[in-house]
């Protein structure tokens, strides 16, 4: 029902409307002196209105577009098209913000808290109704494709790592070397096995 962009976003600069720059720059310049980690640890909930509103791809609705410390420009694109009653961060937004929290899981009960399952049938979702939320996944991506509005893609989050040796024990990284050159496996080829070792 609406959209959030990280701080840091590029988008945040094209996005703000002259009308919000200076509550933006304010919030931007409050949000410049916390440090990645502690906007995760943070729970409460703050940010701005930019003025400006992404038109949904699929249904045609405008969504405000909002900025946000609990968005990190880091993970992703720095961009989340928010889903208050199935997100609990999202929802805390919403409802500090005021702004709407449409069910899409048939039978979820969000009156106190988002209902967080990846699980039931989808309702509120246009072509997507009736589909168990796994099967809906595949669909709106498909759907995506289909009308080159994007690709599906995955990120792998390695955050906050030390992998101080890479031993026998220690994790297993998808890279070999030969003649020097390190090579990464394919995603088939995963998950790595390691070689048995005589005790």
């Amino acid at each position: 029902t609406f959209m959030v962009l990280a701080p840091e976003s590029e988008l945040v600069e094209q996005l703000t409307t002259p009308e919000q720059r200076n509550a933006v720059d304010a919030y931007i310049l409050k949000t410049k002196k916390r440090t990645e980690r502690e906007r995760i640890a943070d729970k409460s909930v703050s940010g701005v209105f930019s003025g400006s509103y992404a038109l949904h791809p699929f249904t045609g609705d405008l969504l405000p577009i909002w900025i946000s410390d609990y968005v990190l420009a880091g993970y992703g694109t720095g961009a989340i098209m928010a889903v208050p009653a199935h997100d609990s961060r999202d929802y805390a937004f919403a409802k500090h913000f005021n702004l709407s929290i449409v069910p899409l899981i048939e039978g979820c009960d969000i009156s106190e808290e988002s209902f967080d399952a990846k699980e039931g049938i989808l309702m509120n979702s246009g072509f997507l109704n009736g589909l168990p939320v796994k099967e809906a996944i595949v669909k709106a991506i498909e759907e995506v494709e289909d009308r080159n509005l994007g690709f599906r893609k995955v990120n792998f989050r390695l955050r906050d790592a030390i992998f101080s040796r890479q031993r026998y024990w220690g994790e297993p990284f998808p890279v070999y070397y030969k003649d020097g050159m390190p090579y990464t496996l394919d995603e088939g080829e995963l998950p790595l096995e390691l070689p048995e070792v005589d005790k």
